[in-house]
């Protein structure tokens, strides 16, 4: 019988890391820009997926139990705005104050410390501890079971109906024709990384960069070529090894989420007056203000934006784990702060890429470690952090 193995630790890596890049994103604007290491933005995490319940699911809380229940994907979407008007409240009534007073670094890690432990109580003063879940439908669970034989690799795509396995499509590739599909899809992902970067530097700022067009040069012709060259079934009876991967809609979504959320904060700190204006913040806050940027507005727009993408991520959580409770995202805060540092405080790209990485070590390490060391799951985030900062003080992705 094929079970789940290490193929399988990496997609649910990937898709604990596609949460923690959301989040990741947020934290890493208000980080660079407001020079804010801001410690709620775990518990805005929080907030945020509790906003989205209290519109999808009103009758898990006794808060709000005759609200209308809304879809979840308008529920999160009116969520994460009411999110939006959260971030904005707390700018004004908290951080621009101190920010008006000249606070330092440390009275600022304080302040948000304690707005921290303001919002957890919050939630558990109306909601209560215990755990509660979105209302939303159950979607299709597939199972991708690999077989390595000596012919090559056999491929079924089964899902489990009223208890039992059924078998709903099975192909194979030979040995030659794997080592094609997986040799051109690495040319092709080469060759357009080098069109994109042309004959430019290497630091050079592209609005996509040439990796990230890279990649997606290598994905695109992977599944053309997986697809075009793929043979009928071959017999799996004798594999050498097999593995079982679970997928389903729900993991291409929220990769797909974290993935448009990235590409609209690019767009927003390089496309718009208002990101040029955040970007020249970053590099300079006294210099911006001398040239007539609005600190304060600038300060506005950072903080609702790092709320909003707070909230992305915990409805994302929420949606994944199928269950809420107020201590959430206080543990996913410790992986989001590495996520930011490993991949390069100063891009999207690299907040996104650390938290590809943090999800995908913390998962594939805790299948690999003994079963006592599972609850050494965070810790992991830490060790790849250390290594990364020996490695490459700036961050994986560096000032791109």
């Amino acid at each position: 019988m094929v079970s789940a193995g290490l193929a399988d630790a990496l997609a649910q890596g990937l898709v604990t890391g596609g949460i923690i890049a959301a989040g990741a994103l947020g934290l890493s604007l208000v980080y660079s820009i407001a020079g804010v290491p801001n410690f709620a933005h775990g518990d805005m995490i929080t907030v945020g997926a509790y906003l989205v319940l209290a519109l999808n699911n009103p009758g898990e809380l006794a808060l709000v139990p005759n609200l209308v229940a809304l879809p979840f994907a308008v529920a999160a979407v009116v969520g994460i705005g009411v999110a939006g008007a959260f971030g904005s409240a707390y700018e004004f009534a908290v951080f621009r104050r101190f920010r008006g007073k000249d606070a330092d670094l440390i009275t600022m890690v304080i302040v948000s410390l304690g707005l921290a432990l303001i919002l957890r109580n919050l939630v558990l003063f109306l909601v209560g501890s215990k755990n509660v879940t979105y209302d939303t439908p159950s979607g299709v669970n597939l199972n991708v079971d690999l077989y390595l034989t000596g012919n090559g690799l056999a491929v079924e795509l089964t899902r489990r109906v009223r208890g039992s396995l059924q078998t709903i499509d099975a192909w194979g590739y030979g040995w030659p024709a794997l080592v094609a599909v997986v040799a051109l899809a690495v040319l092709a992902g080469y060759a357009v990384y080098r069109w994109r970067r042309g004959d430019a530097g290497f630091d050079e700022v592209h609005f996509v960069d040439p990796r990230i067009w890279g990649v997606a040069g290598f994905a695109v012709a992977f599944a053309a070529l997986a697809f075009a060259l793929r043979g009928g079934a071959l017999d799996a009876a004798n594999a050498a090894y097999s593995t079982r991967v679970g997928v389903s809609r729900k993991y291409g979504l929220i990769l797909a989420v974290m993935l448009a959320t990235m590409f609209c904060i690019n767009y927003v700190l390089k496309r718009t007056k208002t990101g040029r204006a955040m970007r020249a913040t970053a590099d300079d806050q006294s210099l911006a203000r001398i040239r007539g940027v609005d600190i304060d507005r600038v300060q506005l727009v950072v903080w609702v934006l790092a709320a909003v993408l707070a909230a992305v991520a915990g409805a994302l959580l929420g949606w994944y784990s199928s269950s809420l409770n107020p201590n959430m995202g206080f543990s996913l805060l410790l992986p989001v702060f590495a996520a930011v540092i490993v991949g390069g405080i100063d891009s999207p790209y690299g907040a996104a890429l650390g938290g590809l990485l943090v999800g995908v070590s913390m998962d594939v390490g805790v299948y690999l470690l003994p079963t006592e060391f599972a609850t050494y799951r965070t810790a992991i985030a830490f060790v790849i952090l250390v290594v990364v900062l020996l490695v490459k003080p700036e961050g994986l992705w560096g000032d791109a």
